[in-house]
């Protein structure tokens, strides 16, 4: 690997699950020969991409490690106040709230309006940041609820207006308004977007670090798994979709190689419980932290020599036939 061709990091969504994300960014930052191009996140992907351009501007690789952790920190501090105030809702001998949560409008779901990244998020990021001219290129995008577009915030438009929308959980919060339209989770339609990775570039490392399974054996039951499984489909099929137009323009430009990181293919099945990305525990983030710090550790002692000269995955047969 050289450093002519840094590696552009695609960050899935996925609740929770993004603390694997947290995991495999912190020990991608140890290798001081691997520099980190532009950025394309989702949801929680969109989060850690805030939070690792922020770092990285702020303190270099060890204030993007310290960043990130924050982040992850602060988020389960976050959920700790939210779990409290539905308390008299929350059963767990019946999982009550958590069955019928699904089945609420954010009035009845989230009565108080309660947005716990906004708070977060001002602890972690700064918006100037992402103008920085030394910053990694960061976009995040999210789906506007009129006509389910795309929208794409690139590093002049990201705000935590923009990093709010494209996290937003329908079910539990209501939509966010940016520059007077409204818009919800980005991975609905796209998990994430890819063009901005290689746009203009003949030779690109992309890495997608995956968080969202493929194939799901079991047939979900409760309204919560069903729900959770639709979801799912949307977003690999957004992400087909995104794939497809990288395979199609590697016709024109070999030189686009994808590598994959996947909590799915490495990861122990329990984590991979739907709930688990529902949840904001820090010993949970904590857990999920090191399964990515594991996992990329192995990536990398897998895949290094393959940076810079051949795509770690065969992009066709795992995600288009």
């Amino acid at each position: 690997m050289t450093k002519d061709y840094p590696l552009q990091l695609a960050l899935q969504g996925g609740g929770a699950h993004g603390a694997f994300t947290w995991g495999a960014l912190d020990r991608l930052l140890e290798e001081r020969d691997i520099d980190i191009g532009r950025i394309s996140g989702t949801s929680a992907g969109a989060l850690n991409g805030a939070a690792l351009v922020c770092g990285l501007v702020r303190g270099g690789r060890d204030g993007a490690k310290e960043n990130l952790a924050l982040l992850w920190h602060k988020a389960a501090e976050a959920g700790v106040l939210g779990t409290l105030l539905m308390l008299p809702w929350r059963k767990p001998s019946f999982g009550l709230w958590d069955d019928s949560q699904p089945l609420m409008p954010p009035a009845i779901a989230n009565p108080w309006g309660i947005q716990p990244l906004r708070q977060v998020l001002a602890q972690v990021i700064d918006e100037e940041t992402f103008r920085a001219a030394e910053a990694p290129r960061l976009h995040v995008n999210a789906v506007r609820v009129r006509d389910g577009a795309t929208r794409v915030f690139g590093p002049h438009d990201i705000s935590i207006e923009a990093l709010l929308a494209s996290a937003c959980a329908p079910q539990l919060f209501s939509a966010v308004e940016v520059q007077g339209e409204m818009y919800w989770d980005g991975s609905y339609t796209a998990n994430p977007v890819l063009q901005p990775l290689y746009a203009g570039l003949d030779e690109a490392d992309i890495l997608l670090v995956e968080l969202t399974p493929l194939v799901r054996n079991e047939i979900p039951l409760s309204a919560k798994n069903i729900l959770n499984r639709i979801n799912e489909i949307a977003s690999t099929a957004g992400l087909k979709a995104e794939l497809a137009k990288l395979q199609a323009t590697r016709a024109e430009r070999p030189g686009l190689r994808l590598h994959v990181l996947s909590i799915p293919d490495e990861a122990e099945a329990a984590l991979l419980d739907p709930s688990v990305k529902r949840s904001a525990d820090l010993v949970l983030f904590q857990t999920l932290r090191n399964e990515g710090r594991r996992c990329c550790e192995a990536w990398l002692g897998a895949n290094r020599p393959r940076l810079g000269r051949s795509s770690g995955v065969d992009l066709a047969a795992r995600y288009l036939c």
